[in-house]
C-alpha cells in the first residue's frame, strides 16, 4: 500500500509582511496517522503544523478535515522564514514514525527596499527679510516641512531653506509637493516637486 506526497510548486518566492500558501496531497492508501509540515530536515523541532489535537501551529490547514489535502498557509511571513518545508506523513502508533516525506518546498523572502525622501528647496535673494515660506505634500498638507532660519546675503537680501523628510511608500508615487513663498501683499511664489517611483517599495 503506497502513498504518495506530492509538494507543488517547488519553489516559492513570497513578500515580507504576506501569507505564505504551502501546497500538499496525499494519494495513495488512506493509512492511519498524522501529518506535520516541518521547516528543514529535522523532525525533533517542533513542527510548523500538526494535525495532533493540542498541536500549537502557526500553519492553518485550508481545507480543514480533508483527508488528501493539507494545504496550509502561513501569515505574515519575514526574512527568517526563508528555507525549505516539508510535508511528512507519518504511521500511527505508540510512538509515531516517518512514513514517507514530500520532496521540499523552497521559500524565498522578498524584502523591498526602505527608501527616504529629503526636499531642500531654497528661497533666495529676497527683500525684505519677511518672507513666509511652507513647504508640505499636495495630498497630505499636514505632511510639512520645517523651514530654517533666514540667512543674510553680501547683498543685503535674504535667503533660507526648508526641510522635509519622510519614508517613501508605494502609494506616494506621482505625490506631488510644494514649497510656496508669500511676502508681503506680493503674487505668491511656488515651486512644484512630483515623486516618480521606479522600483518596488515596501507597502
Amino acid at each position: 500500500q503506497n502513498i504518495e506526497v506530492t509538494q507543488l510548486p517547488e519553489t516559492i518566492s513570497v513578500k515580507a509582511g504576506e501569507n505564505l500558501t504551502l501546497k500538499c496531497t496525499l494519494t495513495g492508501a488512506n493509512l492511519p496517522g498524522g501529518v506535520r509540515w516541518y521547516k528543514g530536515l529535522d523532525r525533533n523541532q517542533p513542527p510548523i503544523f500538526s494535525d495532533r489535537q493540542g498541536s500549537s501551529n502557526r500553519g492553518i490547514r485550508v481545507i480543514p478535515g480533508s483527508n488528501t489535502d493539507f494545504t496550509i498557509n502561513i501569515q505574515n511571513i519575514q526574512p527568517e522564514d526563508a528555507g525549505i518545508y516539508f510535508c511528512v506523513k507519518f504511521r500511527a502508533g505508540v510512538q509515531e514514525r516517518e512514513l514517507v516525506s514530500g520532496k521540499g518546498t523552497m521559500v524565498s523572502v522578498i524584502v523591498l527596499p526602505k527608501v527616504r525622501l529629503e526636499i531642500n528647496p531654497p528661497a533666495e535673494s529676497f527683500y525684505p527679510e519677511d518672507a513666509k515660506v511652507e513647504l508640505f505634500a499636495k495630498d497630505a498638507q499636514a505632511r510639512k516641512g520645517k523651514v530654517g532660519m533666514k540667512t543674510s546675503n553680501p547683498d543685503g537680501t535674504f535667503s533660507l531653506k526648508s526641510n522635509l523628510k519622510m519614508l517613501v511608500t508605494e502609494d506616494m508615487n506621482f505625490s506631488t509637493f510644494l514649497c510656496l513663498v508669500q511676502q508681503d501683499s506680493q503674487s505668491l511664489v511656488y515651486e512644484t516637486i512630483t515623486l516618480f517611483i521606479t522600483q518596488q517599495l515596501e507597502r
